[in-house]
């Protein structure tokens, strides 16, 4: 490892033995980074892995948290950072071929950047391959149809981040010098604390995106009804309410298809767990509180979600 990283990755671990090697595989083979594991209290066996492959690998450095979730986790990474640029990745997540060197150029190119996030496909369980991230983002993906490379968002980012779920945590790369200056991630947030973090760094800078799929997630069934899915909701509801006034100065719209877009977030967890009739309501609960800016795409929408309504309701 170089003297003074280009990059720090940082990676939280819980108990996540099963895919850690693969996350720490996809990361690649470049000297010009440091890779900080985060032990977030595993019984699994992950420390000692993590002493096994630090021996063998310079680059990694096996730092512990004291098993109180993902937020304090990667502020413990934040903190030992020592390279000018922080990017995160999920244990049970993937990169891509590429993604590292495009996005220290974007930065390069825009060293004034907050933080910038990739295009991401999305994975169940099983295997089965999910709609990309931005994929599911329609307003972002019609005003941003033609671009191929990466770019700098508007002004009105932060309305953007807040009306659709743009931002996966795995593709994020970010100013280390700003994410330590804003307090990195809300510990007291147990969930949807990334979010948070992408709406808090969006009103201190520019945004840069690269709509390519440069990683892979894993999206977990969760019981819609279960303790998890409720906790989630809650979380999602509570920064949602923090963020309706300043996104809404930015586009008076974006507090209505936040909600449209949390139920439609709602819809897509419904619909892994098999929960067809739950799904095919909430998807219709989506499009009825989207914003209606255009009447004739409303309703050709309106049609095509009604349409898959349908067929899930029948599928159930």
């Amino acid at each position: 490892m170089s003297a003074t990283p280009r990059l720090s990755v940082i990676i939280p671990a819980r108990n996540a033995i099963r895919w850690l090697p693969g996350a720490i595989a996809s990361i690649g083979g470049r000297a010009d980074i440091e890779i900080l594991v985060i032990d977030d209290g595993s019984t699994d066996g992950t420390a000692d892995y993590l002493r096994g492959i630090a021996r063998a690998d310079l680059r990694i450095r096996p730092l512990v948290s004291a098993g109180e979730g993902a937020a304090a986790a990667r502020n413990t990474g934040i903190a030992a950072a020592q390279a000018p640029l922080v990017a995160f990745l999920d244990a049970d997540d993937r990169w891509r071929r590429g993604k590292i060197a495009a996005q220290l150029e974007l930065h390069r190119l825009y060293p004034d950047l907050a933080f910038s996030f990739t295009d991401h496909r999305r994975f169940a369980e099983d295997g089965a391959a999910l709609a990309t991230g931005l994929g599911r983002c329609a307003a972002f993906s019609a005003r941003h149809a033609m671009r191929r490379e990466g770019f700098v968002m508007d002004s009105d980012a932060q309305a953007r981040i807040y009306a659709e779920p743009l931002v996966a945590t795995s593709t994020v790369m970010a100013s280390t010098a700003l994410l330590r200056a804003v307090g990195g991630f809300n510990e007291q947030l147990r969930r949807a604390e990334d979010w948070d973090l992408w709406l808090h760094l969006a009103a201190c800078g520019p945004v840069g995106c690269l709509p390519k799929p440069l990683a892979d997630r894993l999206v977990r069934v969760l019981d819609p009804d279960g303790h998890e899915a409720l906790l989630r909701r809650a979380a999602r509801r509570q920064v949602a309410q923090a963020y309706a006034a300043p996104a809404g100065l930015l586009d008076e719209d974006a507090p209505q298809a936040c909600r449209s877009s949390l139920l439609a977030l709602d819809a897509d967890g419904a619909a892994l767990a098999g929960h067809r009739v739950q799904a095919a309501l909430l998807r219709l609960s989506a499009f009825a509180s989207q914003p209606r800016r255009d009447t004739a795409g409303a309703w050709d929408l309106f049609r095509l979600r009604g349409r898959q309504a349908a067929l899930e309701a029948r599928g159930s």
